[in-house]
């Protein structure tokens, strides 16, 4: 069985918001490395912390795609090599969401912390669900929605929409799910490498 499809059987499974706060967690502190650039120094808005994640998300979106297509026969280097770019791109992701989130909880007055619970809902409710045996895979599409509410999330809050934090709120829910499957696939990878 290849390592997409054993991971897509792993994550099809009811998971607990304790769970999922804690990879979420582990996410953020791997993406708290300082930037050799300073680039976290520079970056003080919500809509300029957002758009800084689009790089990150469009480089999970594009893994994902890959994995998908790659035959099953193909080299486990280079699934290895897609996979580590989606956990580290979805850790960049989730961190700078998170931080945005925060920030627009300071201007609307609410944490970021009242918020988790919903991310944490719709990444157990995209991972139970997920099918390998659909076209697209339903990570696949995944991949394509977390892009769009990114793009949603940086237009909501730059016009202070009164649904900005949903958008947030829904990204931050679709990259976590990727980052998990990732993981999951990663760990279904190394007893075949």
């Amino acid at each position: 069985m290849s390592p997409v499809r054993a991971a897509y059987e792993q994550v099809a499974r009811p998971w607990s918001h304790e769970e999922l706060a804690k990879r979420f967690d582990e996410a953020r502190r791997r993406a708290e490395q300082p930037s050799p650039s300073g680039h976290d120094d520079r970056v003080r808005t919500p809509v300029a912390i957002l758009a800084s994640a689009v790089p990150a998300l469009a480089a999970v979106s594009v893994a994902i795609h890959i994995i998908h297509a790659l035959p099953d026969a193909s080299d486990p280097g280079l699934l290895d090599h897609l996979l580590l770019n989606v956990e580290k791109s979805a850790d960049v992701t989730l961190q700078r969401m998170h931080r945005a989130l925060e920030l627009d909880g300071v201007t609307h007055g609410y944490t970021a912390a009242e918020y988790l619970q919903g991310v944490y809902e719709i990444a157990a409710g995209l991972l139970g669900s997920a099918r390998f045996d659909r076209e697209p895979p339903s990570l696949v599409e995944e991949a394509t929605a977390a892009v769009g509410w990114l793009s949603q999330a940086i237009i909501d809050v730059d016009q202070d929409a009164p649904d900005s934090t949903a958008a947030i709120v829904d990204g931050l829910g679709r990259a976590l799910a990727l980052e998990v499957f990732a993981a999951v696939a990663h760990d279904a990878l190394a007893p075949a490498q």
